[in-house]
């Protein structure tokens, strides 16, 4: 285990996945601050307990919730799809950082654009992270075959 973890590919694998998770973390705090900031709850329970009446959603807020929720569908499959491939051999330390840190910057980058609405931008870093997520998947299985 302990060579294991010393492989440079693993190592990248681990970087880029702490990085995302970092991320999610921070959008999802985003998410509670701005509501507690703004005061625009999600659940009836919140607004009765600050005896407030419920308002309207806030765009902003459900940017960066939908966002965060984006999230939840691609870098959780990339967190486990990633350690195998890296883990396997599956992929060179190449292979992989040319597939695992794109993967990481547009993820970051596709957080930014959802959050300010920046078409057709975060639809073109979806895309990137979606291409590099499907490359790491299929040498994956083509290595287990």
């Amino acid at each position: 285990m302990e060579k294991l973890i010393w492989s440079p590919t693993l190592h990248l694998f681990a970087l880029c996945a702490a990085i995302l998770v970092m991320k999610m973390l921070m959008t999802g705090y985003a998410t509670s601050v701005l509501r507690n900031v703004r005061r625009v709850y999600i659940s009836p329970e919140d607004y009765a307990f600050w005896r407030r009446e419920p308002g309207p959603p806030d765009p902003q807020i459900e940017r960066i919730r939908r966002a965060h929720r984006n999230d939840l569908e691609a870098v959780l499959p990339f967190l486990v799809i990633g350690f195998l491939a890296a883990s396997s051999g599956a992929v060179s330390y190449e292979v992989a950082w040319w597939l695992f840190v794109p993967f990481t910057v547009a993820r970051i980058l596709h957080t930014i654009a959802y959050a300010f609405g920046l078409q057709p931008w975060r639809s073109i870093l979806f895309g990137i992270a979606d291409v590099a997520l499907l490359a790491t998947t299929t040498l994956l299985l083509i290595a287990l075959v």
